[in-house]
């Protein structure tokens, strides 16, 4: 399939039927992931993949070509070439998207043997308007879909944990369910026993915990 892009370039794809070639080291190691606004992904493992707002960070300059673009005359070859340029500089941030994803999604099918996620809602979420800018941003559910697919390749097992339950209420030392959480308590006290909770964290520990529960 030959496609070109609004920004000029041309891609061909072509479909190979055959046994995949990249082999993933043997693992028998379950995780947990929690999929954040802050941080993109915080594993139950401590590890942090940072949320890299790559159009946020290009936001100027995407403000600046628009200009430019609204200022040429219609049908004229000048606004084509504003048209191109602005086209291209989406474009490079998207490929920084895509490139990003992927990382993250290798590193955690090539580590993990079990990978445990809230199954989450996220045509629901992007009805939020507080929140739809940062989730359109994060592409989770590009995300979601990269890990199936290569979980499914790969023979790996990706879990989906009930998006109902209380991943960030529950303290992962006692139980203790926190009713009066908010969305703004990045850290909190566990009046049961007394521990320290961070959040995100929490939350992974008990998604890879319900994970394992809904497995055996």
């Amino acid at each position: 399939t030959l496609t070109k892009l609004p920004c000029g370039e041309y891609y061909l794809s072509i479909l190979v039927d055959g046994d995949l070639t990249h082999k993933v080291k043997e693992s028998h190691h379950t995780v947990g992931i929690d999929l954040g606004i802050k941080d993109f992904v915080i594993t139950s493992e401590g590890e942090v993949f940072e949320n890299l707002h790559f159009k946020k960070n290009e936001s100027k300059k995407l403000i600046r070509l628009q200009k430019q673009l609204s200022r040429k005359q219609n049908g004229s070859n000048n606004r084509n070439k504003a048209r191109i340029k602005l086209a291209k500089a989406y474009k490079r941030i998207t490929d920084k998207k895509q490139y990003y994803l992927h990382q993250v999604s290798n590193y955690l099918i090539d580590e993990n043997q079990v990978i445990c996620m809230e199954d989450l809602n996220v045509s629901g979420m992007l009805k939020n308007h507080k929140l739809a800018e940062s989730i359109q941003e994060l592409k989770l559910g590009e995300f979601r879909r990269m890990l199936e697919y290569k979980s499914n390749w790969y023979g790996r097992k990706l879990v989906f944990v009930d998006r109902f339950y209380p991943s960030s209420k529950t303290c992962n030392s006692c139980g203790y369910v926190n009713k009066k959480l908010k969305l703004s308590d990045r850290q909190w006290v566990c009046p049961d026993c007394g521990e320290i909770i961070e959040r995100d964290y929490n939350a992974a520990l008990n998604i890879r915990d319900e994970g394992i529960r809904l497995i055996y």
